[in-house]
C-alpha cells in the first residue's frame, strides 16, 4: 500500500486552486510538521508557515525499550491563501517587518507565526510557535542578528530611524529578568568585596539592560569596556564626589 506522506493533493475539486493539503510522517510531531512544510513548498515555494494549518493525526510513540511497537507521528498540513485584509490593516513599517521576519523564519525551516505592531516607541514583531530554540540561538545570538538586519530593512533610507524589536515566545522578557537578577547578585559581590567585577561579554542590547537597571544605584556604577564581540559590563563601587 502506497504511503500518503509523499503525495501533495487537493482537498477537493472545488478548492483545487485555493487550498492544498499534504500528509507527512516523522519520528516526532515537530519533524512531521517540517516534512509537511517541505512538501508544500514543492508546489508553492517559500510558502509562509503562517499560511499553513497543521492537524495532528497521530502523536506517535517511542515504543518499548528496544523500539518495539514504535509508531510514527502523522500530520496533515493545509495551505490557505494569506489574509490580504489583515495585512492591509497593518501600518507600512509593521507590515514590512512582518513580511521580512516571516520569510526568514520560513527559509530557516521553522514552523512559526509572525505578528507585528507599531507603537510610538518602536516597531515590534512577535514570533510564536513550537521549538523556537534554533531561531533564538545561544544566548539570543540568532534572534539578535535577525533583529539587527530587520532594523536595516524597516528603516531603509528613513531619516528618523525607528527602534525595531524582534521577540520569540517572550524570550526577551525572560532574558531581561535573568540579566537584572545577575546585576543584583553582582552588586552584592561588589559591595561586599569593595572591588570591581567584570561580567561576561554581552551584546549591546543586553549590556543596556544592566546599565539601565543599575543607573541610579547608590553603591555601584557601570561602564562597558573592550571591543566587540568581547565588550563587557564592569560593575564598580561608586566613586564619591
Amino acid at each position: 500500500m502506497e504511503e500518503p506522506d509523499d503525495d501533495l493533493q487537493p482537498i477537493d475539486d472545488e478548492e483545487l486552486e485555493t487550498e492544498f493539503a499534504t500528509i507527512a510522517t516523522g519520528a516526532s510531531v515537530q519533524e512531521a510538521k517540517r516534512t509537511a512544510l517541505e512538501q508544500l513548498r514543492k508546489i508553492v515555494p517559500y510558502v509562509n508557515p503562517a499560511d499553513v494549518e497543521f492537524l495532528v493525526l497521530e502523536e506517535g510513540s517511542r515504543g518499548s525499550f528496544f523500539g518495539r511497537g514504535r509508531t510514527a507521528a502523522r500530520v496533515e498540513a493545509r495551505l490557505h491563501p494569506p489574509d490580504e485584509h489583515a495585512a492591509a490593516d497593518l501600518p507600512p513599517s509593521a507590515e514590512k517587518l512582518r513580511e521580512f521576519i516571516q520569510t526568514v523564519v520560513g527559509l530557516m525551516g521553522v514552523v512559526a507565526h509572525v505578528s507585528a505592531a507599531e507603537t510610538p516607541e518602536a516597531v515590534r514583531a512577535e514570533i510564536t510557535g513550537e521549538d523556537l530554540g534554533l531561531l533564538i540561538g545561544r544566548h539570543g545570538a540568532t534572534i539578535d542578528a535577525l533583529q539587527y538586519v530587520a532594523a536595516i530593512v524597516v528603516n531603509g533610507d528613513r531619516r528618523e530611524r525607528r527602534q525595531v524589536i524582534v521577540d520569540a515566545e517572550g524570550y526577551r522578557e525572560r532574558r531581561a529578568a535573568a540579566l537584572t537578577a545577575l546585576a543584583d547578585r553582582t552588586v552584592q559581590k561588589v559591595v561586599r568585596d569593595g572591588a570591581a567585577v567584570t561580567l561576561k561579554p554581552m551584546s549591546a542590547a543586553e549590556r543596556k539592560v544592566i546599565h539601565l537597571h543599575l543607573k541610579d544605584h547608590s553603591r555601584v556604577e557601570t561602564v562597558s569596556e573592550g571591543n566587540e564581540p568581547f565588550r563587557a559590563v564592569v560593575v564598580s563601587p561608586r566613586r564619591t564626589r
